[in-house]
């Protein structure tokens, strides 16, 4: 009898004890903000090179020159047309100034000492973007590989691969391979797969100031910690091409070893302002 007390008296306090323990770890504060500020770094400025493409490569003809507002812009070679004195300086073109046909390689240069300031009136930008399309822009299924040559937003240093397929008129779907951020003394590391829409901006093809998108999809990669993290948009995220952060929307990340936290952008101010929701906690955090 005496045993059977004893090994009573251990389990109630055994079980006391895991009561407690997770209660505490229910009710403790969840600090990491890691992962969903890094996931912001890189997010929000790979994300904001689709417009930025259409604007300057976009018209209902085809594939056009237009006149860069930021960065210069060349066409580095196709295929089909006549030259013409317009546009001397280019290869191949029609009288409009239109390629017919593809494969065509596009490049914006914004230098690599002064820069060209964005519109968000934040971000100095600095490299080349490099676009390869087989067929024109307004092709509905054709993939258009985006190359990040020596490309650089302020300090930070922005490298990938990217895949563009347009939808529609207004959508198209992103994929990120081997995106890497860094500083210099941190790195990050992003993949991901997102649809983009294009909501506001896209009657004045010509103008990349207006173009406002939102974006769905998810994403994972390792943060500057070197922790690995997944991420997924619950709410479409809005992005101006006028802010350098998103300005709304919700997205659940998950770091490794941690719960899933929901991250909220705000309700549509152009700020480095979030939160994040963990075990029934909010907490205000800086998207830098």
């Amino acid at each position: 009898m005496k045993k059977n007390i004893t090994l009573s008296f251990v389990l109630a306090f055994s079980s006391l004890f895991l009561l407690n323990s997770c209660t505490k770890e229910d009710n403790e504060v969840d600090n990491e903000t890691q992962s969903a500020v890094d996931n912001a770094v890189c997010e929000q400025q790979f994300m904001a090179i689709t417009p930025v493409v259409n604007e300057k490569g976009i018209n209902e003809a085809g594939i056009k020159k237009v006149a860069a507002s930021c960065g210069t812009w060349t066409i580095l070679g196709a295929i089909s047309g006549t030259n013409t004195a317009n546009v001397a300086t280019d290869t191949i073109v029609d009288a409009n100034g239109f390629y017919q046909n593809g494969p065509v390689t596009f490049e914006i240069d914004y230098g690599t000492t002064t820069g060209c300031l964005a519109f968000d009136s934040l971000s100095t930008k600095y490299g080349k973007i490099r676009i390869t399309t087989a067929k024109r822009w307004t092709a509905y299924n054709n993939p258009v590989t985006i190359d990040l040559l020596n490309y650089k937003i302020n300090t930070i240093d922005y490298s990938a691969q990217i895949i563009i397929t347009r939808l529609d008129s207004v959508t198209v779907t992103t994929q990120i391979n081997n995106g890497h951020c860094t500083n210099g003394t941190w790195n990050i590391d992003y993949t991901g797969t997102k649809t983009i829409k294009q909501i506001a901006g896209f009657s004045t093809k010509n103008n990349e100031a207006d173009d406002v998108i939102s974006i769905i999809g998810n994403s994972s990669g390792k943060n500057r910690d070197g922790r690995n993290f997944t991420t997924n948009i619950t709410s479409a995220l809005i992005k101006k091409s006028t802010c350098k952060w998103m300005s709304s929307g919700t997205v659940d990340v998950t770091p490794d070893g941690f719960k899933t936290r929901t991250v909220d952008f705000g309700s549509g101010s152009c700020d480095d302002d979030a939160t994040y929701t963990v075990n029934g906690q909010t907490i205000s955090f800086k998207l830098k």
